[in-house]
Parts: C-alpha cells; sequence; structure tokens
C-alpha cells in the first residue's frame, strides 16, 4: 500500500515537471529522499556509534 502510494506520487512529481518544464525539481526531490534515508540510517547507528566514543 505504501509503495504503491510512493510510485504514484513520484509519478505526479514527473508528470508535474514535464508539464511545468520545471525540470530542475526532479533533483531536488531526489537529494530530499537521500537526505532522508542518510537521516534514517543515521538514526539506527547512532547509539553504536554514541559508545564507541564515550
Amino acid at each position: 500500500m505504501r509503495l504503491r502510494h510512493s510510485a504514484r506520487l513520484a509519478g505526479e512529481v514527473v508528470l508535474y515537471a514535464k508539464v511545468n518544464r520545471a525540470w530542475w525539481i526532479i533533483p531536488m526531490v531526489g537529494l530530499l529522499v537521500l537526505v532522508m534515508a542518510v537521516v534514517v540510517v543515521g538514526q539506527a547507528a547512532a547509539p553504536w556509534t554514541m559508545y564507541t566514543l564515550f
């Protein structure tokens, strides 16, 4: 269900960029997704990283 919603949202973003000739929005969304993934992975790894520092 969530994957279907994400795919539909991505398709709408691409369609918006195509219709409005706003091609800059596709790399911007990709960058936001990448930053979000780094934050999620960083939160998961934070306890083990913090323990090794102290």
